[in-house]
């Protein structure tokens, strides 16, 4: 009876241990990530859209100069 209720205990120590383990791996993992990915950031604006609305007019729409996109190099064609 001792043997088996220690037995029990052992399996049961040895499946926490591995589930831990499991845990960590996972965590880690995740931490790390995919290296060279670009990671998205959102902004919140708090200017209402009826007064980006009044401040685009056609005038300051010709005069406007456009800013210089990322250069972006593509990894993965299949993507």
């Amino acid at each position: 009876m001792m043997s088996q209720q220690n037995r029990l205990i052992q399996l049961s120590l040895l499946g926490a241990l591995l589930l831990a383990l499991f845990a960590v791996v996972y965590l880690a993992t995740r931490r790390i990530g995919k290296p060279g990915r670009p990671k998205i950031v959102k902004h919140h604006v708090k200017t209402k859209p009826a007064d980006a609305l009044k401040h685009w007019t056609a005038e300051r729409m010709r005069d406007a100069k456009g800013v210089e996109l990322p250069k972006v190099d593509i990894v993965d064609q299949q993507k």
